[in-house]
């Protein structure tokens, strides 16, 4: 079985929340905290890349910093896989509040060697809850380098397994992709959640 290593990212700028994203409290529990307590039922091993926290209130995790200066998923990604040393890398994004063990268990059954493992959907790709293999480090440094910042600015040079569409992708009817950039979708958030 592959190694594979959870990484949450929390290093993102929050503009448009206008603030910390991972320590929201949603059901009085900042997301982040939501988030990691989902994925220990799957991980053993789980770390946290972000320029922004030193430590995480009533967590006890490995945080780690960015390798390279430029803010962006791109940059979290490749210093997971630095870091860690693992074969592959489960990446979450800090502010998906809907998470399913089950999704993360499906989409880990879809290793079969290729580059990145990313579940799609009708909305497209889900670059934040999906896998990337070590091998991805050295495209991934260069397309950084060029100043690209998007995730799929390194597909078209790396081997791509899609995970179509499931029924796992929903928890409860809310779609575990979910993830909260504005108040409006933070307070959205909360009456789903209170349900």
């Amino acid at each position: 079985m592959a190694n594979v290593v959870n990484a949450i990212l929390a290093g993102g700028k929050s503009t448009r929340m206008g603030k910390d994203k991972a320590t929201l409290v949603l059901d009085s529990e900042p997301l982040i905290r939501r988030v990691h307590g989902v994925a220990r039922e799957v991980f053993d091993h789980i770390i946290v890349v972000s320029n922004d926290h030193t430590v995480l209130p009533g967590m006890s995790i490995p945080i780690i910093k960015d390798v390279v200066p430029v803010q962006s998923p791109l940059t979290g990604i490749v210093s997971a896989l630095i870091h860690t040393g693992a074969d592959y890398v489960f990446v979450l994004a800090c502010d998906m509040p809907f998470l399913s063990a089950k999704a993360m268990k499906h989409i880990l059954n879809n290793i079969s060697g290729e580059d990145i493992i990313i579940p799609k959907t009708d909305k497209g790709y889900e670059p934040l809850h999906a896998i990337y293999n070590r091998s991805c480090i050295s495209y991934v440094l260069n397309v950084i380098g060029r100043g690209g910042h998007k995730v799929r600015d390194i597909f078209p040079y790396l081997s791509i397994k899609t995970v179509e569409e499931s029924p796992l992708f929903f928890c409860n009817g809310v779609s575990v992709f979910t993830n909260i950039n504005t108040k409006e979708e933070f307070e959205r958030a909360r009456g789903i959640s209170r349900g």
